[in-house]
């Protein structure tokens, strides 16, 4: 089941680099729709699209819109198409795979890349060159449609990874949305404050700055992010505030056996996720995957490997 006809629903940033990706890649035709008449235009002049066309019965359907219109979107394809596979690129699974019902045809899917960038104009054919890519096929999902998705995902360059959605939600929660969390804390704290009439903000060095990258990210994205996988991100700050109490008591009584073994961890973990993930990584920013790659069958490969799951921490 090749892919001869790709419609993208949604000409952003993704949307339009996986038309670059797909034209790349031998796609015979890809089409287009999307709310915003800019977005087509220039989805269309970047050549990421043939036409702007409200026919989406392809051969598949990426619905590559925000977090919040996914169930809505993907129900409403499934609804009006016949034949074609429908999947999505959003970085939350489990509302939209709740939405498609048990559909055979939809399988949803995560490219886990992105850029500081927005809109069609910054679209990149390369975006997706070895980056982890989530699928998450249902008992219900028609093997011989995951087998196709499975391969058209390599052929734009990324590492397809199979994964149960709310495995994928747990994992998202505490490698992507989390550090989005305490990024916008981190600098809202420091420009809160001032220290006997000194601005933190001013006399900020390179950690701050390092570990703030991604603090105000689209909000129009990030806010559907976070209420949508609230829960999953409600656990990795429980968590996460049970670690900030363990060093609050190591701090407390003096303890320097504990924070040498825990800083040692922390050096550790990241060797393994820069050694893992990140070993080729340049450009955009990309959790890079493994090229052993998930076997494309809907029956046998459900979840991801613990080497996998290392390659989640980019942001989108």
């Amino acid at each position: 089941m090749a892919i001869q006809r790709l419609a993208i629903v949604g000409t952003g940033l993704i949307g339009a680099s996986i038309g670059l990706a797909a034209k790349r890649a031998g796609v015979a035709e890809v089409v287009g729709s999307d709310a915003d008449e800019e977005h087509i235009r220039a989805a269309l002049e970047r050549g990421a699209i043939d036409a702007a066309a409200p026919d989406l019965d392809a051969d598949l359907v990426v619905v590559a819109v925000p977090v919040a219109q996914l169930p809505t979107r993907v129900r409403d394809v499934l609804a009006s198409t016949r034949h074609a596979t429908v999947t999505d690129v959003g970085s939350t699974k489990s509302s939209v795979v709740a939405a498609a019902g048990g559909d055979p045809r939809f399988v949803g899917g995560h490219p886990v890349c992105g850029s500081e960038a927005r809109g069609p104009a910054h679209a990149n054919a390369e975006l997706f060159e070895d980056a982890t890519w989530f699928l998450t096929p249902a008992a219900q999902t028609d093997a011989q449609r995951y087998r196709a998705l499975h391969g058209f995902v390599s052929s734009l360059g990324a590492v397809p990874v199979a994964i149960d959605p709310r495995a994928h939600d747990r994992l998202m929660a505490m490698t992507s949305h989390l550090p989005h969390v305490l990024a916008n804390v981190l600098l809202n704290h420091a420009g809160a404050s001032r220290v006997e009439g000194h601005e933190p903000l001013a006399a900020a060095g390179g950690s701050l700055r390092d570990m703030t990258r991604v603090a105000g990210a689209n909000p129009r994205i990030w806010v559907d992010i976070f209420l949508d996988n609230a829960d999953a991100l409600r656990d990795s700050l429980g968590e996460h505030r049970r670690r900030i109490e363990q060093v609050e008591e190591a701090l407390a009584n003096g303890d320097a056996g504990f924070l040498a073994r825990w800083i040692g961890e922390a050096a550790t973990n990241r060797r393994a996720m820069l050694a893992d993930a990140y070993a080729d990584a340049t450009g955009p920013v990309c959790s890079r995957g493994s090229r052993r790659r998930s076997a494309p069958n809907a029956s046998t490969s459900r979840t991801s490997s613990s080497s996998t799951s290392r390659q989640s921490a980019a942001a989108r």
